[in-house]
């Protein structure tokens, strides 16, 4: 009886302790994708260009680039709450600049204040996630990372449009100050949940005065599993950082839709969709999201194309659904598949390193489309958009069939 009740003891601890986790990850990413729909409003009051736009939301990227290069395999060392609690601090900080802001640069100061605290928390949280779950279910620990991802970018962009909808001028305040109260509770969260004290805790060997910041890398046996993980996420995302940074003035300049607060929530929807599709896909077989998530990904940007040249908000709807479901799906591969072959001991800096490239790309696609729609124009930038997205799409599932990840007959 005594080992029954010991065993119970130590699953209700796991399950509050990934609570904490899970919390930490939907805090972070609703803090990140809370200002989308408000960019317009920026840009209007402002005056700043497209360019000026997406590198205000790319910036971001440096600071999570910088910190998961240099901090990326800390949380290996010094304990994943460890790094999460301070991570969550910078994420407060962030939210605090953004409500006090009065000019484009306080914008970017505040991005990179949350991408530092995005970098240290995604990928402390989510190697928690996976030593965390009571049942040593990687698939499970790694749906739930990606679901509370999604719920958090859903959740974001939700609220700040629903603030529009009640006010341009409050709009750009109050929901900052709903990121300010959910990351304390977060903190306080992590800090009184009970944490197994075999898991994630500080190595007894470090200490601060012989640590140096060091480059997150992969094992070189992992190389070919980590680049087929890390290609299944940029492509995931590549969509996904568009409808984040973009997603408001495609629909309001392109597709006809006039209010900004409609037009935010389009942001919202594909995150929401993305999510139910990797719920969806937690019990399938691998081979078969790897089929399904390409093919609906390439479907949904070739819809996307037809939208802008139509300017059909119905058929721009049809494209959000579906670009998002084969996001989701794409992304339940990656996560999955970098989970499993990542061991303990080296599992946050693996982590760190697969978000990386995912943060990179969207860094990328975002600067990239930003900049050639200065140049050429919006509409032709997308329609070029879904072109290269839908061919890299291509072009894994021909690299998953040739090295028979995906059977065919």
């Amino acid at each position: 009886m005594a080992g029954a009740g010991q065993t119970t003891g130590t699953t209700d601890s796991r399950t509050l302790a990934m609570s904490a986790a899970l919390m930490a990850i939907f805090t972070t990413i609703f803090a990140s994708n809370l200002p989308t729909p408000l960019y317009a409003v920026w840009q209007a009051q402002w005056g700043f260009s497209s360019t000026a736009l997406t590198a205000v939301f790319s910036i971001y990227v440096l600071g999570v680039v910088s910190t998961l290069l240099t901090l990326g395999a800390l949380s290996d060392k010094l304990g994943r709450r460890q790094m999460m609690v301070p991570g969550l601090l910078f994420i407060m900080a962030g939210a605090v600049m953004f409500y006090l802001a009065t000019d484009i640069y306080a914008l970017g100061a505040a991005r990179v204040l949350t991408g530092i605290g995005t970098g240290i928390v995604t990928g402390a949280a989510s190697a928690a996630l996976v030593e965390l779950e009571p049942n040593e279910n990687w698939t499970r620990a790694a749906t739930l990372s990606a679901l509370f991802f999604t719920l958090g970018a859903f959740a974001g962009p939700t609220v700040s449009s629903l603030a529009l909808k009640w006010g341009a001028s409050s709009a750009l305040g109050w929901p900052f100050l709903v990121v300010i109260a959910l990351t304390l509770a977060t903190v306080i969260l992590l800090l009184t949940a009970p944490w197994p004290s075999h898991i994630g805790q500080r190595h007894p060997e470090f200490r601060w005065r012989a640590w140096r910041p060091t480059p997150v890398k992969v094992p070189r046996e992992l190389i070919g599993a980590f680049a087929f993980a890390a290609a299944a996420i940029c492509l995931a995302w590549s969509t996904g950082s568009l409808y984040a940074s973009l997603g408001p003035s495609l629909a309001t300049k392109l597709i006809g839709i006039s209010d900004r607060a409609n037009a935010g929530l389009f942001a919202a929807a594909w995150q929401l969709m993305a999510g139910f599709s990797q719920f969806a896909c937690q019990r399938q077989p691998v081979d078969r999201m790897l089929i399904v998530g390409p093919m609906t990904l390439i479907i949904g940007l070739g819809v996307m194309a037809a939208a802008v040249m139509a300017s059909s908000p119905w058929m721009f709807a049809l494209a959000t659904l579906a670009t998002a479901s084969g996001a989701g799906a794409t992304g339940v591969v990656a996560i999955a598949s970098i989970s499993n072959v990542a061991p303990p001991e080296t599992r946050g800096g693996i982590i760190s390193a697969f978000y990386l490239m995912a943060y990179l790309t969207m860094a990328t696609v975002v600067l990239g489309v930003g900049f050639v729609s200065d140049l050429i124009g919006f509409a032709a930038t997308v329609i070029g958009f879904t072109s290269v997205i839908s061919l890299a799409a291509l072009s894994l599932l021909i690299v998953a069939i040739s090295t028979k990840r995906v059977t065919l007959w």
